[in-house]
């Protein structure tokens, strides 16, 4: 029998009805999951959209900042060869001096900048 009598109430059988549930939990888990994992996609889709929005406007302000480097070095270069030509009176003086000058910073440059620092250890107790 699907149900037992007890006086006037009717209780259903276990048994039956808790098989019936598992295909709508199953259901809802796996609904429930999905749900969870395009939340998560999103999430993820909106950070890395933030961190590409930052990166951009990172690299535009350095390059504008090494545009007027760039500028400040031709207009320095100008003013110390325009310089040396007034104490001089000779350009090829003038230029000689700012190249060999320029060259030897761009040399001592190239240098520190391929120096490699060496990690600070704690000393070591043998």
């Amino acid at each position: 029998m699907a149900a037992i009598e007890r006086g006037s109430e009717i209780v259903p059988d276990r048994h039956q009805n808790s098989d019936a549930h598992w295909p709508e939990l199953i259901s809802r888990a796996v609904n429930d999951l999905s749900r969870i994992v395009h939340a998560e996609f999103r999430l993820a889709e909106l950070g890395i959209k933030r961190l590409i929005e930052q990166e951009i406007d990172r690299s535009l302000k350095v390059m504008a900042a090494l545009g007027f480097l760039f500028c400040s070095a031709i207009c320095a270069v100008s003013a110390a060869v325009i310089g040396l030509h007034a104490l001089l009176g000779l350009w090829w003086a003038a230029f000689a001096i700012v190249a060999a000058v320029s060259g030897l910073a761009g040399i001592g440059l190239f240098h520190w900048a391929g120096r490699r620092r060496e990690p600070i250890l704690p000393a070591s107790r043998d």
